[in-house]
């Protein structure tokens, strides 16, 4: 992964009217690699043109969005509808992700993933024209700028990290590699994706973070404590999988350290 396009943008002039508009996202960074999982992906990637929206009006109108179109549900490209008000179906889309879809969505990554670690295959469907990378800035709304402003979704970015790294070290372990083998080629994935400039020996130290640059970006003073919340989540549930060990953030870039770092407990 790295800075590059997310998705393909273009708004539908002939479908749009006044407090209506219509936005089509092809090739989503989001949605793809997910066709046919039973529901609309994109409302955190669109979600946030709304938000954009409220802030480019002098009248502060609340904007809605609800995908008409998606990826997820079979179509070729995605579709959202933005109005100044409450949207009837946005109940119904956000109430039809259940527990057979999220299942669904979580046998995709892990099957793309355990490709790419234990056999050296693509670890995505590449685009057509926007290839296999993804724009960080992207993620960075989806992952980091919420939790600036609610402690249930910095707790949800703990948990998440911490559930997904439990099961990719159990799903390293039972293809029978040995203790240091798992956290070798972890380490080498987060490098291929771009997380950072990873080491470890007694510590583990990742350089130029990407969960913590996004929040130096929006946030100018520096944090009293450790913002890597999805990282260390991960970092906790992989070596709990593996080790039976736990780390603690002790460094953090958005606390002014030069590099985060996690000690191992």
């Amino acid at each position: 992964m790295s800075a590059t396009v997310s998705f393909f943008l273009g708004y539908l002039e002939d479908a749009s009217k006044t407090n209506e508009h219509y936005l089509r996202v092809r090739e989503s960074a989001t949605c793809w690699g997910f066709e046919n999982v039973g529901a609309t992906l994109g409302l955190g990637t669109l979600g946030t043109w709304a938000g954009a929206l409220m802030t480019q009006e002098k009248e502060h109108r609340d904007w809605n969005l609800v995908e008409t179109k998606c990826i997820g549900l079979g179509d070729p490209y995605c579709e959202g509808k933005f109005v100044p008000r409450e949207i009837d179906e946005l109940k119904d889309s956000l109430e039809a992700i259940d527990n057979t879809i999220m299942e669904r969505i979580h046998h995709r990554l892990m099957d793309g993933l355990m490709g790419f670690i234990l056999r050296g295959e693509p670890l995505w469907k590449e685009r057509p024209r926007l290839g296999n990378e993804i724009s960080l800035h992207c993620l960075g709304h989806i992952m980091v700028l919420p939790a600036m402003a609610s402690d249930r979704y910095r707790m949800a970015m703990r948990l998440g990290g911490a559930m997904g790294g439990k099961r990719v070290g159990e799903h390293l372990m039972d293809a029978g590699m040995r203790e240091d083998e798992p956290v070798k080629r972890i380490l080498n994935f987060l490098e291929y994706c771009k997380v950072g400039k990873v080491t470890m020996d007694e510590t583990i130290k990742i350089k130029e973070n990407f969960e913590t640059i996004i929040w130096t970006m929006f946030v100018t003073t520096k944090s009293e404590e450790p913002l890597c919340l999805f990282t260390t989540g991960f970092l906790n549930g992989f070596f709990s999988a593996v080790k039976n060990q736990h780390v603690k953030e002790t460094k953090c870039i958005a606390m002014g350290d030069p590099y985060c770092e996690w000690e191992f407990r």
